[in-house]
């Protein structure tokens, strides 16, 4: 039941595609497409966000997770669909020992022209997604969840006034339209007072699938406890794993849970 998010450390290094190979990288992601096998390995460049090398203090800048790098001015961009993260090889060896659901690991070429270097050790990991990563109907049992409304004091202290049973939203549109139907609470913002609506959350949030790592959003994947473990056993590098506050459930452990009057 306890489920992480699963991001990147704030870092010096990002890596992007070379502008040549966006029709062949970006744009099918982005068509919620799976890559042609023929445009593999992908060449990849590592990019020195800070522009000074002399800033960087580590051992070597190919750390086990990296970022895509964004840069309007350049033209560099990441994949607005789907979930797509830039890992090494052991990343990869500890997520495929887990339950997956449908991806693919591309194999990264990334070429490093300031230090001289081509690490051919990364991939690519990407899922598909046809709607909102997060909250598709496709990915959540809404008939299953229970959700909170909650509130918050003029202070900033925010408190549940309200809890929605199973059943009570069926459908993503239910839980946005539930939001109309809200109370409100005082906003102080310097020295105004502003009216605003509660919020509607997920209090067991019920999955469709038993994998141990789903769908989160852009870099971000959502992984369970033993996920989380075990890439802490290899000493990955550039992660950090944030609990996720509400109760992340899947079919298997919604059943144990109700035969147990848990739910």
């Amino acid at each position: 039941m306890k489920f992480f998010e699963f991001t990147n450390a704030t870092f010096q290094w990002y890596v992007n595609v070379y502008l040549e190979d966006y029709g062949d990288i970006i744009s099918p992601i982005n068509n919620n497409q799976w890559l042609r096998e023929e445009v593999t390995p992908l060449k990849m460049r590592l990019i020195d966000s800070f522009k000074d090398l002399s800033v960087w203090k580590g051992e070597t800048p190919f750390l086990d997770v990296l970022s895509w790098y964004t840069d309007i001015t350049t033209g560099d961009d990441e994949p607005k669909k789907g979930v797509t993260k830039i890992i090494s090889k052991k990343v990869k060896d500890v997520l495929e020992k887990f339950r997956l659901p449908d991806c693919r690991f591309y194999p990264l070429v990334i070429e490093s022209k300031d230090l001289k270097i081509i690490n051919k050790d990364y991939f690519l990991f990407h899922m598909k997604a046809e709607k909102s990563t997060t909250v598709g109907d496709d990915i959540i049992d809404y008939q299953k969840c229970t959700f909170e409304e909650v509130t918050q004091d003029i202070e900033g202290n925010k408190s549940v006034v309200n809890i929605f049973p199973e059943g009570t939203i069926k459908t993503s549109k239910d839980m946005y339209a539930k939001k109309d139907t809200l109370g409100t609470y005082i906003f102080k913002y310097r020295d105004k007072e502003l009216l605003r609506k509660n919020k509607v959350r997920f209090q067991n949030k019920v999955y469709k699938h038993n994998y141990d790592v789903l769908w989160g959003y852009s870099e971000v994947l959502y992984v369970s406890e033993e996920v989380v473990k075990a890439l802490n056993s290899v000493g990955v590098t550039n992660a950090n794993f944030y609990e996720i506050k509400e109760n992340i459930i899947r079919p298997f452990e919604y059943e144990q849970m109700k035969n147990d009057g848990i739910i």
